[in-house]
């Protein structure tokens, strides 16, 4: 014969996690099944048949049903307080296992524009490392049109630019500013009428060290001089070491990141030469991903990141 004990769940079986949040749903915030059920995004029936069954099963009374509602009994408050904490712990584990599950597939691949590249990865990529130690970090270095390709032909998870122009077919989102400069050696500054800064018209009419067309830097000098007839170009070249290499030798003024000419102006190796308002040098820091996308994983914690900067 069958003892009425033996219908209880043996010794060791786990209670359904769901039947337990429904029992902390119903002990904090509903008076019906219904509305816990929905919380905890469940069908009505289904959450109804598992309390029934729960009950059945521990030979627990866990509700008082009345036309006015549904409330817990004085067994069902305490397994629900109880319930609670297990619950507790069940968010810990599966955010945990969300967490170990991102780290063994994270994955990262950045394309970076030549001054970002330069100046500012290194140090983001030294903080990404210090929370996801075993990420796989991919990294190309162009210039901005080139970045922009990248992006849209899904060789990069971001982009990352300095640019006037945001393309329209590209989600951006802002991550900080740069500033140029125009730098000249101390020998090529003393040509300029100091202390006085130079107005778009005379910044015009000198040749100037610029870097090569379809870079973030040169778009800025050009724009910043149209209005004045144009850059004219001393030389172009395709990295800012380049383009700092011929200005330290006097070849003429350059026109550069303040990021890439930092160490030289304090040693006085090179010279700022100064400019009026009217020559807009900043320019906004961009990071880009393909629109329509959303990034998630190691690309949602890269881009927090360099946007907490």
């Amino acid at each position: 014969m069958t003892s009425p004990d033996d219908a209880h769940p043996p010794a060791g079986r786990l209670p359904d996690p769901q039947v337990l949040a429904l029992l902390v749903e119903l002990d904090r915030h509903t008076t019906s099944i219904g509305q816990a059920a929905r919380a905890l995004d469940l069908a009505q029936p289904n959450a109804s048949r598992m309390l029934r069954t729960f009950e059945r099963e521990s030979g627990i009374p866990l509700l008082n049903r009345s036309p006015r509602g549904t409330k817990l009994t004085p067994q069902g408050q305490a397994l629900a307080a109880w319930a609670a904490e297990i619950m507790t712990g069940y968010d810990h584990l599966l955010s945990g296992l969300a967490a170990l599950r991102r780290e063994v597939g994270a994955r990262v691949r950045v394309s970076a524009s030549m001054t970002i590249a330069e100046h500012l990865l290194p140090q983001w990529l030294e903080r990404f490392r210090t929370n996801h130690p075993n990420a796989d970090v991919g990294m190309s270095i162009g210039n901005t049109t080139a970045v922009c390709a990248n992006v849209r032909e899904g060789s990069c998870d971001i982009g990352l630019i300095e640019s006037t122009r945001v393309p329209d077919d590209l989600t951006a989102h802002p991550i900080g500013t740069d500033t140029l400069v125009i730098v000249a050696a101390p020998t090529v500054a003393a040509q300029f009428a100091a202390p006085e800064a130079v107005d778009a018209a005379q910044l015009a009419a000198r040749p100037l060290v610029v870097r090569e067309e379809g870079s973030g830097t040169r778009e800025v000098i050009e724009a910043a001089l149209r209005s004045a007839g144009g850059v004219q170009v001393a030389a172009a070249f395709p990295s800012n070491a380049a383009v700092k290499v011929a200005a330290l030798a006097g070849l003429a003024p350059a026109a550069i990141s303040r990021l890439a000419v930092e160490s030289e102006l304090r040693t006085g190796s090179l010279v700022e030469v100064p400019v009026t308002d009217e020559v807009r040098l900043s320019r906004p820091l961009h990071a880009l991903w393909a629109k329509g996308h959303r990034l998630r994983g190691a690309a949602a914690d890269f881009l927090a990141l360099i946007s907490a900067e």
